[in-house]
């Protein structure tokens, strides 16, 4: 136990003042004058034995009084326990006291129905009552009372340190500055509210304090300052940002620095031969304890951690709001990023609402002119309503329920790049998800090589990349060339995207090395196998020759017939060149096509086979290997119309297999353009264009940014993306912008989720009644006191006060009242 006012037990020597009074004030025996002197004289000394009773009981409840005033006035503090009874000492209680009621009541029956005298029944109460208060007593103590004080002494197992409330405190404000923190109620923001209980919790600590501010937007360690003007000045310019660490990881953060400076203070002490630390140690969360904002897979690091530290004092400041109201836009999801121009993008997002019924909301579309203004481009009407039995089992304020699903289409797009945002027009009081930003980077299309010793054949599968309607129309994805084979030497590969040879009989050495180095300066090239032949020995002996296996992920072994044809083997075919088709219905059509003959192969230890033919041995159709920053991919069967497959009376599927596989093998010259906040993007350019030495990067907040290109390389990386909004990358340290990009950053959609953390989840992270949870300053201040001081026990003794009062008061009283009628009467 500690005392705030120990001075003041001196006063306890003021209880010697009602034995004084006892003897100096105790009534004298009053003279009667009766007959029968003997009856007299028995009841003088019945009256006697049972006033001095009473007197003595009156003696004690009075030193208890004034006891009591003097303990309750110094202000005792117990160390942290949980001092309520139990539910078998509550139960114990009370059933000794009705036991002992019950039984007084019995008893005093029975001696009324004996018909005593006045005299005789005013003695057997008084003795009845001291007998049955001290059996009922013993039993308490036995019972009730010593069980409590081993369960109090068992949870208290720290001593707290020196009681005072002007001891200086060493203490890290740990903010919570995820974006949902950014929900306003009352036209103030969460972040707003959490440092408004800060700066009133500063300005009462006591002097030669020291604090460090930490919040979850970045890994910044601030010293501790004892200066707090400058404190309050940091916390004031904290911010919300759209990417921040998990509370866990900066909880640890928090907790290794008291750790270090605890340790660090303890050696001082310990060398200059004081006492222990000289600060009362703690730290102080302010969250709107959103789960987002903390690991889905919860450590048992802290919580071991808090285990050993008894000294640390952990208080979470709960800012968030009960029944929170948001509508927002979920995410966005683009047919395609990069697309040729004159095609078209479409755009699929999804409404989420959360705690709010709303109807006839706008989701407007923007995009950017080459002015950088956003124009309007389209609009549609929502209709969400939130619907009780979507949140049935959930807490009301963390209701989650998905609203309508729109697709927008932005056609004909002309821009090199298109920036834009889709936005609700809504106003609830969480703003961050009403837009969403979104980046799209046109390109001409890229240029196809198709070489073949056969013009018809090369032209089928030109048409099949490139249809004359399309091309007509400018919406081509792609620009073919057809080439033949005196003509290879002659063109500069490295303006192709990629390359298809197509039933090549032989090519010569000087060719395969050229086809080498395109591919690893990040080309895509493609053999498709068949040949009008059968197996000539000049193809087997080009393929199989020491440049073309630098290049070639197989080897070639001969040409052979189905008998009867087989099929490509799709089935679950989980590869990305088949991915697509799972939007188109599946690969069961191009999968139904015949292949009448092909080429065994036996693919190298660095080839890889994409899928397989249906025959017994499941003969490789497709094989492929990265070589440098490109690839190369075989296919073992013709899909031209010289009795190889039929895979060109596959309709759609053919064409969609064309398609599929150029943008395979150019993947690797894609780039992404839209990234959630905290990636590192990224901008990759081909091999074939000269490296600048530096790039220029425009931030949302319109601050300019150089970006270096180490020397040699062919992509940079971008790692400040904390800001959402647009960003623009342009190599314009030259007199022309040679290569220029854009992407944009939004804001994960789980910061729309405000399903805060329960109770049994804080306990799981920190340890049950290791730490303290308040919403405000007044609750604050209470778990503050607490946890410095312990649970004060001014209340209890002030009840325990005024029963000893009353019993006093009805002693002194009652009892002569009654013992006085009784008298008169006989």
């Amino acid at each position: 136990m500690s005392l705030i006012h120990p001075g003041l037990l001196l006063g306890i020597f003021l209880a010697i003042i009602p034995v004084i009074l006892h003897f100096l004030l105790r009534s004298k025996p009053k003279k009667l004058i009766f007959p029968a002197l003997a009856l007299l004289q028995r009841r003088k000394v019945q009256n006697s034995r049972r006033l001095k009773l009473r007197h003595l009981w009156l003696l004690l409840l009075r030193i208890l009084v004034i006891a009591t005033i003097v303990i309750a006035l110094a202000r005792p503090a117990l160390p942290p326990a949980n001092y309520n009874f139990s539910t078998y000492e509550l139960i114990m209680l009370l059933t000794i006291t009705l036991i002992a009621v019950l039984t007084y009541a019995f008893l005093m029956r029975r001696f009324q129905e004996q018909r005593l005298s006045q005299q005789s029944l005013n003695t057997k109460r008084t003795y009845l009552r001291g007998g049955v208060g001290a059996i009922a007593f013993l039993l308490l103590l036995l019972l009730v009372f010593w069980p409590y004080q081993r369960r109090i002494f068992a949870e208290i197992s720290e001593p707290l340190p020196a009681v005072a409330e002007n001891i200086p405190v060493t203490a890290v404000f740990l903010f919570d500055t995820s974006l949902s923190m950014d929900y306003r109620q009352e036209n103030h923001s969460r972040l707003d509210q959490a440092k408004e209980i800060a700066s009133q919790h500063l300005s009462n600590l006591p002097s030669q304090s020291r604090v460090s501010v930490l919040d979850s937007s970045n890994e910044d360690i601030s010293p501790y300052q004892s200066d707090l003007a400058a404190v309050q000045s940091r916390i004031k310019s904290l911010k919300t940002s759209a990417y921040s660490l998990f509370l866990d990881d900066r909880l640890r953060t928090a907790i290794n620095r008291q750790e270090d400076d605890f340790k660090r203070s303890q050696a001082e002490q310990q060398s200059s031969a004081s006492g222990s630390d000289q600060y009362i140690r703690e730290i102080y969360l302010y969250t709107d304890l959103a789960r987002s904002a903390w690991r889905s897979q919860p450590s048992q690091l802290i919580r071991q951690q808090l285990e050993k530290l008894k000294w640390l004092g952990i208080y979470v400041i709960d800012v968030g709001v009960t029944s929170p109201q948001n509508i927002g836009i979920s995410q966005i999801k683009l047919s395609r990023e990069s697309v040729t121009f004159g095609n078209s993008v479409s755009l699929k997002t999804e409404i989420v609402s959360s705690g709010i019924t709303a109807e006839n909301i706008l989701l407007e579309l923007f995009t950017q002119n080459e002015k950088d203004q956003l124009i309007k481009r389209d609009q549609r009407p929502l209709s969400t309503v939130s619907s009780s039995s979507d949140s049935a089992g959930e807490n009301n304020s963390s209701a989650l329920n998905r609203g309508s699903q729109l697709e927008m289409n932005i056609p004909n797009i002309s821009q090199h790049i298109t920036q834009g945002e889709l936005r609700i027009t809504s106003s609830d009081p969480y703003l961050p998800d009403d837009v969403r930003y979104f980046t799209i980077i046109a390109e001409p299309p890229p240029k196809i090589l198709v070489v073949s010793p056969d013009a018809n054949s090369a032209q089928i599968w030109s048409d099949a990349l490139a249809p004359e309607k399309l091309v007509a129309l400018k919406k081509n994805r792609y620009q073919c060339q057809v080439a033949s084979l005196s003509e290879i030497e002659t063109l500069s590969l490295e303006q192709y995207a990629a390359i298809y040879l197509i039933n090549i009989p032989a090519l010569p050495a000087n060719s395969w090395r050229l086809f080498r180095e395109y591919t690893e300066n990040g080309g895509g090239i493609c053999f498709i196998l068949g040949n009008d032949d059968d197996a000539p020995e000049s193809m087997i002996v080009s393929f199989n020759s020491e440049p073309a296996q630098k290049l070639l992920p197989l080897e070639l072994l001969g040409s052979l017939k189905f008998i009867p044809p087989e099929f490509l083997d799709l089935e679950n075919n989980k590869h990305t060149l088949f991915s697509y088709f799972q939007n188109l219905g599946g690969t069961a059509e191009l999968s139904s096509m015949e292949v009448s003959r092909f080429w065994r192969v036996q693919p190298t230890n660095r080839g890889q086979v994409i899928a397989t033919y249906t025959d017994s041995r499941h003969s490789p159709a497709i094989v492929e290997q990265p070589l440098g920053q490109g690839k190369v991919v075989v296919i073992t069967t013709g899909v031209d119309s010289k009795g190889w497959s039929q895979l060109l009376f596959a309709r759609w599927s053919y064409l969609a297999f064309a398609d599929q596989l150029t943008r395979y093998l150019i993947h690797s010259k894609s780039n992404r353009t839209n990234y959630l906040a905290g990636e590192v993007a990224s901008y990759q350019w081909a091999a074939s264009v000269s490296s600048p030495q530096a790039f220029l990067l425009r931030t949302p907040d319109l601050k300019q940014l150089p970006i270096e290109v180490k020397p040699g390389a062919h992509q940079v990386s971008i790692p400040e993306t904390k800001i959402v909004g647009h960003y623009q990358l342009s190599d314009n340290f030259s007199n022309q912008t040679r290569l220029s990009t854009g992407f944009s950053v939004n804001v994960s959609s789980r910061e729309s989720n405000f399903r805060p953390l329960t109770t049994e989840e804080l306990d799981q992270i920190l340890g049950k009644d290791r730490y303290s949870l308040t919403r405000d300053m007044e609750g604050l201040k209470r778990t503050i006191r607490t946890g410095r001081l312990g649970v004060e026990v001014f209340p209890l003794l002030t009840t325990i006060l005024l029963i000893f009062f009353c019993l006093e008061h009805f002693t002194a009283n009652f009892f002569y009242e009654v013992d006085q009628s009784a008298e008169v009467s006989s």
